[in-house]
This record gives structure tokens, sequence and C-alpha cells, in this order.
């Protein structure tokens, strides 16, 4: 009886003191928002057979932060590791990837935020040259403040 009384008295939801309808629907944040002040960057970059950098650039009076990185590379069976996240605080970090034919991709995202090691200081993220690749591609990002 419980399941009846619920389908025929069912509950209005309410958001901000009006019924939830296809008028008023439930507010959707569908990008983050950054803080004041802060400015989003992305370093990105493509090659074939050479090192690929991308780079994320601070400025005279901003420190850049990584938020995140990928490299994906197709073609050939040769490394495109080590690569090298250079310019944080703390020092580089590396990373071993191999490519393949069929292609590879490396995904990191920081938990939190890394900073550049000083103030208009870039952060670079640096393939090793894979001399039998089709494509290898370097996609950063995080922001400067």
């Amino acid at each position: 009886m419980a399941d009846a009384t619920l389908m025929t008295n069912p509950v209005t939801p309410v958001i901000n003191g009006a019924a939830l309808t296809a008028a008023n629907p439930l507010p959707i944040q569908s990008t983050p928002s950054l803080p004041t002040g802060v400015t989003a960057i992305a370093g990105n970059a493509t090659g074939t057979t050479g090192a690929v950098v991308g780079t994320l650039t601070a400025t005279s009076t901003t420190t850049a932060y990584i938020s995140g990185f990928s490299i994906s590379a197709i073609g050939g069976t040769a490394a495109i590791g080590p690569i090298t996240v250079a310019g944080l605080a703390g020092g580089s970090q590396v990373y071993q990837l191999l490519s393949s034919a069929a292609g590879v991709t490396l995904v990191v995202n920081f938990a939190q935020a890394i900073p550049a090691s000083a103030v208009n200081t870039n952060i670079t993220i640096t393939t090793t040259a894979d001399g039998t690749a089709t494509a290898v591609n370097v996609n950063s990002w995080g922001f400067r403040l």
C-alpha cells in the first residue's frame, strides 16, 4: 500500500523555494570555475620523430601551476620516455612510456596542482625523440596565479 500512496501522491522537489519543473530545472555547473585572479593555461605541442615539448608559461609576476598532462603516441615501437616534467617546486618528475603501432596514452592528473619552482618559471613536459613515431602529442593544463 505504501507504494500505491507514493504513486498517487508524489512529492514535488523544491529548489530555492520553487517547484522543480522544466521551466525551473535543477541547476548544473558544467565547467568548474576558477578562483579570482587565476588564469587557466595549457601547454600543448605535437610532433613526430623528434622530442616534443609542452610548456605552461608563467609571467614576470605569476607562478605557473600544473594540474595534469597527457602524452599520446602512435606508430613505431621506440620509447618516448623518459618524459620529464621540469620547472617544478621540489624538482623534476620523470615518467616512462613506450610507443606502439596501435598507439599509447599516458594521462596524469595531480590531486593538487604543483607550482613551478619560482615566479616567472615555466613548467615544461618533454618527451624523448621517437625516431619511428607517426605522431606524438603533449597536452598539459594548469593555471597561473
